[in-house]
């Protein structure tokens, strides 16, 4: 299934378009990319441990309380 852009005006007075872009048809790709090309996440859920996440959180949530 393909896809077909075109870009146009329309007079807000008489409903006209006036063609800005000319119709251009796009074939989706055969095999789409497996990845998404972004670089990995550096966040501690996903780089760290689970229990460093839960000491970290721990320790902040002391320190908000003041017991620190």
């Amino acid at each position: 299934m393909s896809m077909t852009i075109a870009v146009y005006r329309i007079n807000p007075e008489t409903g006209a378009r006036t063609p800005v872009r000319a119709k251009h048809t796009v074939k989706p790709v055969e095999v789409p990319d497996a990845t998404s090309g972004l670089p990995p996440c550096t966040c501690p859920r996903c780089n760290g441990s689970a229990q460093e996440l839960r000491a970290k959180v721990a320790e902040e949530n002391r320190r908000s309380r003041g017991e620190l």
